[in-house]
C-alpha cells in the first residue's frame, strides 16, 4: 500500500480539511462526467461501437455496477433536459439520488424552484418534499403469502465434450451415426441430475430500497415481510381491538401496537408514566420510636464532633506544615462515600433510581444530548443510553445532575475519552469472548 493512502500522520483538521477538498473535487469531477455522458449519447458512440445503450456501455466497458450506471444515466439526462443541473451538481448542490426523485416531476416552470427547494437535501427529505407536494393514493392494505424462495445449491460441472461437427454424423456404412451421450452434468442432461430438490427456504438477504415510502405531507407508505408469527399476532391484536377498531383497519391497528409499546419501554427503561411508591403511613409506635432514634443519633453525633475537634487539636502539633490530619481525612471520606452512594459495607449500587431516570429523559428530550465542538447536538433517539456525566468507575454519583441521555457512538466516544481506547478495545474483547463461552455452554 502506497504512503497515499496511510494517512495516520495527519492531524485531525489536515484530515478534515483534506476529505473536504477531495468531496468538493469529486463533486466537480462527477459533474463533468455527466456531461461526457450527456455527449456519448447525442452523438451515439456506444451504439456504434456495438453497444445496445449508454448503461450498457457504462457496465460493460467503464465498469461501472448496474446501480451506479443507472443513476448516472437518469441524472446525465436530467442535466440534458436543464442544464442549469451542471452547475448545482458541481456546487455539491445536488446528489444524482436527488437528480433521480426529481426526474418524474421536473418541468421547464418548476425546475429552479424544485432544484432550489432540494438544495443541500437528502434523499429521504426530497422524497418528503415531492410527496407534499405531489400526493400519491394509499398503498393497498393486504397480508399475503409470498412465493418460498428454495435454495440451490451449485454443483461442480465436469467438462463438455465438444459435439462432433455435422459432417461426421454419418458413419462409413453411410447409416447416420448414433449421438454421443451428453455427459451427465451438461445442458442436454434431465433437470433434477442439474439441480438439487428445493431444500430449505432461504430467507432474501436484499433489503427493501425504501420500507417507509412517503406518499404525501401526511402519509406514508409502509412495506415489510411479516413471518407465520408476526401474521398471527398481528390477527390476534386485531380481534382484541375489534372493539376500538370494527373495521380492522390495518393502519389503526399497527398505530394501537406501536403506541403501546412505546408507552411500555419509556416506562420500563425511564419511568416515564410510572407511579410512585405508596409510602405506608406510620403508626404512633413507629413514630415514637423513629423519634427516638433521631435525638440519639444527634447526641452521637455531638458526642463524636467533640471527639473529633479533640482528636484535631492533638495531632495538629504532629501534622507537617501543608499535611492532612488522619481526622480530617476520615471526614474528607466519609462525605465523598456519601455524596458516591457507597453504603457502610464499602459497596456502591450501580442503579440508577426511576425518579431520576425520568427527570433526566424529560430534561433531555428522549434524545442524545452529545453536543460538537461547533455547537451542533446530535439528533439521536435510536440506541438511547443513560450515562454518568462523571463515570461511575471514577465514583461518579446517579443525581440527576450526574446523569444524561447519550446513543451508543457518543456513549463510546466518552467511554474511550475518559478510559482510553486500548482499555475499550479490552473491554469489548472480553465480552464478546464471555458471550461465545455462554453460547457455546447452551
Amino acid at each position: 500500500m502506497g504512503d497515499q493512502y496511510r494517512l495516520v500522520g495527519l492531524g485531525n483538521s489536515e484530515l478534515l480539511a483534506g476529505l473536504s477538498a477531495l468531496v468538493r473535487q469529486s463533486n466537480v469531477l462527477t459533474a463533468q462526467m455527466l456531461a461526457h455522458l450527456v455527449e456519448l449519447e447525442e452523438r451515439m458512440l456506444p451504439e456504434e461501437l456495438g453497444y445496445g445503450s449508454l448503461f450498457t456501455y457504462c457496465v460493460e466497458v467503464l465498469g461501472m455496477s448496474e446501480g451506479s450506471a443507472g443513476r448516472r444515466v437518469a441524472a446525465a439526462r436530467m442535466c440534458k433536459r436543464f442544464p442549469e443541473a451542471f452547475e448545482r451538481v458541481a456546487r455539491g448542490e445536488l446528489h444524482l439520488c436527488a437528480l433521480c426523485a426529481l426526474a418524474p416531476h421536473v418541468t421547464p416552470e418548476s425546475s429552479t424552484a424544485l432544484f432550489e427547494a432540494c438544495r443541500g437535501k437528502t434523499r429521504r427529505k426530497i422524497e418528503e418534499l415531492l410527496a407534499a407536494r405531489f400526493p400519491r393514493p394509499d398503498v393497498r392494505e393486504q397480508i399475503r403469502r409470498l412465493p418460498v424462495r428454495a435454495q440451490v445449491t451449485a454443483m461442480p460441472l465436469e467438462p463438455i465434450e465438444p459435439s462432433p461437427p455435422r459432417s461426421a454424423a454419418v458413419d462409413a456404412s453411410g447409416a447416420p451415426a448414433t449421438p454421443p451421450e451428453a455427459p451427465p452434468n451438461s445442458l442436454n442432461s434431465t433437470l433434477p441430475e442439474v439441480l438439487p430438490r428445493p431444500s430449505a427456504p432461504v430467507p432474501d438477504v436484499r433489503r427493501r430500497a425504501r420500507e417507509i415510502e412517503p406518499l404525501s405531507a401526511e402519509r406514508f407508505g409502509v412495506h415489510f415481510t411479516a413471518d407465520t408469527e408476526l401474521r398471527d399476532l398481528i390477527e390476534r391484536a386485531r380481534a382484541l381491538a375489534s372493539h376500538k377498531l370494527p373495521n380492522g383497519d390495518l393502519a389503526g391497528l399497527m398505530k394501537l401496537m406501536a403506541a403501546s409499546f412505546v408507552q411500555q419501554e419509556e416506562k420500563r427503561r425511564f419511568g416515564i408514566g410510572a407511579r410512585p411508591r405508596r409510602v405506608k403511613p406510620k403508626t404512633e409506635t413507629e413514630a415514637k420510636t423513629e423519634t427516638e432514634t433521631e435525638a440519639k443519633t444527634e447526641t452521637e453525633a455531638k458526642t463524636e464532633t467533640e471527639v473529633n475537634a479533640q482528636s484535631v487539636d492533638s495531632t495538629e502539633q504532629r501534622t507537617p506544615p501543608g499535611g492532612v490530619s488522619a481526622s480530617v481525612a476520615q471526614n474528607e471520606a466519609t462525605k465523598h462515600e456519601a455524596g458516591t452512594g457507597i453504603g457502610q459495607t464499602g459497596k456502591r449500587r450501580r442503579h440508577v433510581k426511576v425518579a431520576v431516570r425520568r427527570e433526566a429523559y424529560v430534561r433531555d428530550g428522549g434524545r442524545c444530548t452529545f453536543v460538537s465542538a461547533t455547537g451542533r447536538r446530535c439528533m439521536a433517539q435510536a440506541f438511547i443510553q443513560l450515562d454518568h456525566v462523571t463515570p461511575f468507575a471514577r465514583f461518579g454519583g446517579g443525581e440527576v445532575r450526574n446523569m444524561r441521555l447519550l446513543c451508543g457512538p457518543h456513549n463510546r466516544l466518552h467511554a474511550r475519552n475518559c478510559f482510553g481506547a486500548m482499555h475499550i478495545k479490552a473491554k469489548i474483547a472480553r465480552r464478546r469472548r464471555e458471550s461465545a463461552s455462554r453460547a457455546k455452554t447452551k
